[in-house]
Formats: structure tokens, sequence, C-alpha cells
């Protein structure tokens, strides 16, 4: 690109996508053309953490898949049963792992405790909440007669 006479690059007339298309820019005057460009770039770059992000997090799901199945391997060599269970939530989304040799693993069925849920009590509070009530309605209608 050639400076302009104050020394600065001229923006863009056109843009390539990652598509491969061009998008013509000529149209638009320089300002608007370098805060479009601006825009784009700091799109561009947050693609690219985005990526790195993911593959990070990929290549921790390999590592932590490598470590437990060998774990696994290893104690069944040994003679001895195992199950394995991960669960994790990460940027490529919620990840629940089983392994082992036993018949719990062979199901592939996390407890509720493996998968991380807590135990919902509503119900249990409002059957609670209903024997109360009925408790009371028989008591108040025995001592009232």
């Amino acid at each position: 690109m050639s400076e302009q006479r104050d020394g600065t690059t001229p923006a863009p007339t056109s843009i390539v996508l990652a598509t491969g298309q061009a998008v013509d820019l000529s149209f638009i005057p320089e300002t608007q053309r370098n805060a479009l460009m601006t825009e784009y770039m700091r799109g561009t770059l947050d693609v690219a953490r985005k990526a790195s992000e993911l593959h990070v997090d990929a290549m921790t799901l390999r590592s932590t898949l490598t470590t437990l199945a060998d774990t696994v391997r290893q104690v069944s060599q040994d003679g001895n049963s195992v199950t394995v269970t991960n669960t994790q939530n990460t940027e490529l989304g919620r990840i629940e792992i089983i392994m082992g040799n036993t018949e719990e693993a062979g199901k592939g069925k996390f407890t509720r405790s493996q998968t991380g849920r807590e135990t919902n009590w509503t119900p249990y509070y409002i059957f609670a909440v209903i024997a109360a009530v009925v408790l009371m309605a028989i008591t108040i209608a025995a001592h009232g007669h």
C-alpha cells in the first residue's frame, strides 16, 4: 500500500473474508473504512482467541482421557475392579466420562452424585407440608367434636 501525504496508510478498498469472498468497500468514506477494518480485526482476533481456548480444552480432554484410560488399564491388569468417572463443564460443553471393568461402568450410567447434580428437595417439602396440613385437620376435627 502506498502512503498518503500525511504519512498514514490509506484504508483498504476491499476485504477478503475467510470464505474467500471479497467485499468491496470503495464506496465507503475512508474514516468509516478505518472503523470497519478495526472492528473486523477485533472480530478476527476474538475468533482466534476462541479457537485457541477450544484447542486448549480439547487437549486437556485428550490428556484426561489418556490418564484415565491408563489408570483403568493398569488397575485391571493388576486384577482389581475399577470404575472411574469424571464430569466437567468446558467450552466444548458438558463432558461426562465413565470407564472401568465393572458392571456399573459397563452400563455407562452416572449416579446423581457422579454427575454433580444435587437432590431436588422441593417435592419432599411439598409432601411434608401437605402431610402436616392433613394431620392438623384431623387433629382439629377430632378435638372439635
